[in-house]
């Protein structure tokens, strides 16, 4: 074994996180925040969650959505949910993961609504108030993630195992938006090789994207030199099984560090329906792989 990997992996309880799972239940505004989709904006970080209920014995209930902001990740502000696309005559059903982009002084909210059909809602602010950029669905996918490149353009990114686009079976797939965020620029592409279940995201570092999602219980990841490659090449595993819940991750640098947001079902007094946003430091290597997460709790 590398030595620089043994090292790491004897640091790594200096490394966690202390304050893990972010929200706690013993607070008075607490409220389950799953499916994080983190973001920095304005020298911040904003976190984009879906909302489990109290009561939540499935996925059906989820409805609305809710934003944490932090500025040193160490002290957080929930602002609760946030957006309701219920509201909108057009939205309905269930609403799971989101995230949010910001383009030419606006940020866009994007959230699906029956499970895979994708609404937009717009803000000035990061954390809203929101108002719909749109009248109806832009497109469909499950768990849509959008990034705006270094160059201004726009990409969504997600799967397709629960809608029909495309080959035959559930992969890692990306389009192009146009500059007013809210229409596609192109077709859907697949962008790898291997089957995943869920929960796409993808970052860029040092000119690499990095593309991950779900592959059974277990987060993988993979890396390209394109934002719409193909194929992107398997990597290996990014994440373990989430505690008593399906994973969900998302990937920021802030203050020069790279941090893995995730959920967990067993704090909080939750459980897989019923998920608690948390964070971890991600640790890479000078090829630019990452070694795998160890997920860390209050007590750690």
């Amino acid at each position: 074994m590398p030595l620089n990997f043994i090292l790491i992996l004897l640091f790594l309880p200096l490394i966690g996180f202390a304050q893990n799972p972010i929200l706690k239940d013993s607070l008075p505004d607490f409220l389950y925040a799953a499916d994080p989709a983190a973001e920095v904006f304005e020298g911040k970080v904003y976190v984009y969650c879906s909302h489990d209920q109290v009561n939540a014995t499935n996925f059906s209930t989820m409805q609305d959505y809710l934003v944490l902001e932090s500025s040193d990740l160490d002290n957080w502000t929930n602002h609760g949910v946030v957006l309701k696309p219920r509201e909108y005559d057009w939205a309905g059903g269930q609403m799971n993961a989101p995230d949010v982009a910001y383009r030419d002084g606006w940020y866009y909210f994007y959230f699906p609504y029956n499970k895979t059909h994708i609404g937009v809602a717009k803000s000035k602010k990061p954390e809203g108030p929101w108002e719909p950029a749109v009248t109806d669905k832009i497109t469909t996918i499950f768990d849509p993630c959008v990034i705006v490149d270094d160059d201004g353009q726009a990409y969504i990114y997600g799967n397709d195992h629960k809608v029909n686009i495309g080959e035959e079976g559930a992969h890692i797939m990306g389009a192009r938006l146009k500059p007013n965020m809210i229409e596609l620029d192109g077709e859907w592409k697949r962008l790898s090789k291997e089957k995943v279940n869920e929960a796409v995201h993808v970052f860029k570092r040092e000119g690499k994207y990095y593309f991950q999602a779900r592959v059974g219980k277990v987060t993988k990841y993979w890396m390209s030199d394109e934002a719409l490659p193909k194929y992107a090449k398997l990597m290996g595993e990014l994440a373990p099984d989430a505690p008593k819940a399906p994973n969900h991750t998302s990937v920021i640098e802030f203050k020069g560090d790279y941090y893995l947001f995730y959920h967990r079902g067993d704090v909080n007094h939750g459980n897989f329906h019923r998920r608690s946003a948390c964070f971890e430091r991600l640790i890479f290597n000078e090829d630019g792989t990452i070694n795998p997460v160890r997920y860390t709790l209050e007590k750690d």
